[in-house]
């Protein structure tokens, strides 16, 4: 098998578009309200292993999109033989091929945590970090009239 540059340039838009999923999850993991890492290099620390899993997963899918009689077969399988079309423009056009490590990386972050029996094979998402809790309590003296609020933040575990 010999490679071209258009082979390469095809996969390094791939992986770019895959990344650029990454970066939008990662700027939504280190938001608030749902926060699961501090900043950037925490998310990564915490998120590395789904991440790559995922990667690899979906690296072998856009494999065998270059794999000659794959594809086509199994889009004439589920009887969708005229989307043929698809298969050429993802393995030779590079934004169709960002848009496509895009959109599959989103599907499998979506399918990995909701569909039963896999979302317990492979490894997830971190969930939030513990949230800091407003606790309000009364002073109250023996006449049960109060004499000040008191305000305190406490972080409540994470509950497993």
């Amino acid at each position: 098998m010999q490679w071209s540059w258009i082979e390469f340039v095809v996969w390094l838009f791939y992986l770019l578009g895959m990344l650029s999923y990454w970066f939008k999850r990662a700027y939504y993991g280190i938001q608030p309200p749902n926060r699961i890492a501090t900043g950037y290099k925490d998310w990564i620390a915490r998120c590395w292993a789904p991440l790559l899993i995922r990667a690899f997963l979906e690296s072998l899918i856009f494999w065998l999109m270059f794999t000659p009689g794959i594809a086509d077969k199994l889009l004439g399988y589920l009887g969708w033989s005229s989307y043929e079309w698809v298969v050429v423009s993802v393995t030779k056009l590079p934004p169709i091929a960002a848009f496509f490590g895009h959109t599959i990386d989103s599907l499998t972050d979506m399918a990995i945590s909701k569909i039963p029996g896999i979302n317990n094979i492979l490894p997830q998402m971190p969930g939030p970090l513990p949230q800091p809790a407003v606790v309000e309590a009364q002073v109250v003296e023996q006449t049960t009239k109060v004499t000040q609020l008191q305000t305190t933040t406490t972080v409540v575990p994470e509950v497993k």
